[in-house]
């Protein structure tokens, strides 16, 4: 059966090329039209050895058997009705998996009767009729219709570049295909679509550069202007640009820019994908690398900067702690004098006791001042984080930053605290001394 399918695909894959008839292939059903009845009498046999259902009507419309297959009754219409097999999409005819593409159809595998040497893309598995494999798409990128400015009428630019994408570069087997000649034919056309700046009104593909570069609108063929080598270096590009969503729009810029300042001197673009796409991707590589090592010269610079500002701020907190400490032995020292002196002498209590509120308020100043300083170099770390250190790992910021400060803080709290205390008492005794 599998034989006779291919020797019916290819022949109607023939009729079709040579006009002779009209196809249409859905994924229930192959309906071949315009047939006259010699070629419908080369077909019949075929399509007896399948074993599928099918119906003849004549250009009457009526049912029609072998025995009406006569130039009488032509032209003749053809209706063959796939078996069922929700998993997959099959397809018969070459003409048919054209058709099948270009509504970018989301199945994850298509058995396609003609294929013989398996093929996958991102998005989907390609496989010769009848054969199965375990298939995982690759995540969604970001959809060249988000980076590309498309001004025709009709949207030429495809919604997902993943089922134009081959997973790995074509080999000579897979390119002497047929059936992956016809894939190949609308990727090429799709790739460089994608891989344009804009897409003008009439088609042509836009790069800016400086300087502008235009060229034709991609054509049926170009696959084969392309050649493997052309083709495979195509989709290294594209796969480049789009492997990772959240680069895809720096990269696109920077292989737009690249291919328009090498401006090519021939218009039509499979020859020019084909004779300076290596060298455009290889500069748009390079430019990519150096704005990352500008990207981390400004990240080394940020980091740099921010651990001079915990140092500052730990060191402020660490003089605070200090100014604490000096603050509370001199009011201690001095409100032991006045006990001394509230006993020893007729002194009146009241200058003694605003001396001890001096030295009271004089404590208070210090630990309010530096709570205060602490509290807005909190502040002011949240806001740093949320905007200017953003790229810090929440794990290196907290080694970095958060546990510095920390222990510099908790150090001003315990010694505020405690010296408060102390030099509270201190004070309170004055006032309680005979």
């Amino acid at each position: 059966m599998l034989s006779s399918l291919k020797a019916l695909a290819v022949a109607v894959d023939r009729l079709s090329a040579e006009e002779l008839v009209t196809l249409t292939e859905t994924p229930t059903a192959l309906t071949i039209a315009a047939l006259s009845s010699a070629n419908l009498m080369q077909l019949y046999p075929l399509l007896i050895n399948i074993g599928w259902e099918f119906e003849i009507v004549d250009s009457a419309g009526e049912c029609a058997d072998q025995s009406m297959i006569t130039p009488d009754y032509e032209l003749f219409i053809v209706t063959i009705e796939k078996p069922k097999n929700s998993d997959v999409l099959q397809i018969v005819t070459i003409s048919g998996l054209r058709d099948f593409l270009v509504q970018e159809r989301n199945d994850l595998a298509w058995e396609i009767a003609t294929l013989t040497t398996p093929f996958a893309t991102m998005s989907t598995n390609f496989l010769p009729w009848g054969s199965s494999s375990i298939f995982i798409p690759a995540p969604a990128t970001k959809s060249p219709r988000q980076l590309v400015k498309d001004h025709s009428v009709s949207l030429r630019v495809p919604g997902d570049i993943r089922i134009w994408m081959l997973r790995a570069s074509a080999s000579e087997q897979l390119w002497c295909d047929l059936a992956f000649q016809a894939f190949a034919d609308l990727s090429a056309q799709a790739l460089m679509r994608a891989l344009a700046a804009e897409i003008k009104s009439d088609g042509s593909l836009l790069f800016k550069g400086p300087p502008h570069t235009q060229l034709n609108p991609p054509r049926n063929g170009a696959a084969k202007e392309l050649k493997l080598d052309g083709y495979n270096a195509l989709r290294t590009a594209a796969a480049w640009v789009y492997e990772n969503g959240a680069e895809a729009e720096q990269r696109h810029g920077l292989f737009t820019a690249e291919f328009g300042r090498t401006h090519p001197t021939e218009t039509e673009p499979a020859i020019a994908f084909a004779r300076i796409s290596p060298n455009v991707l290889e500069g748009a590589r390079l430019a990519y690398q150096l704005s990352l090592s500008d990207l981390t010269r400004e990240a080394i610079k940020a980091q740099g900067d921010l651990r001079k500002a915990v140092a500052d701020d730990t060191a402020k907190l660490a003089d605070n702690t200090r100014q604490v400490v000096t603050s509370v032995a001199a009011a201690l020292a001095a409100c032991i004098g006045l006990i001394a002196t509230k006993i020893g002498t007729t002194a009146p209590h009241w200058a003694l006791q605003g001396v001890a509120i001096i030295a009271a308020v004089y404590v208070a100043s210090i630990v309010v001042s530096g709570w205060i300083f602490m509290r807005v170099q909190q502040d002011m770390r949240r806001k740093w984080r949320s905007r200017l250190y953003r790229f810090i790992p929440d794990v290196d910021y907290k080694a970095m930053v958060l546990d510095p400060c920390q222990r510099a803080e908790t150090m001003f709290t315990i010694t505020a605290v405690g010296g408060g205390i102390v030099a509270a008492i201190a004070i309170l005794l004055v006032f309680l001394a005979p």
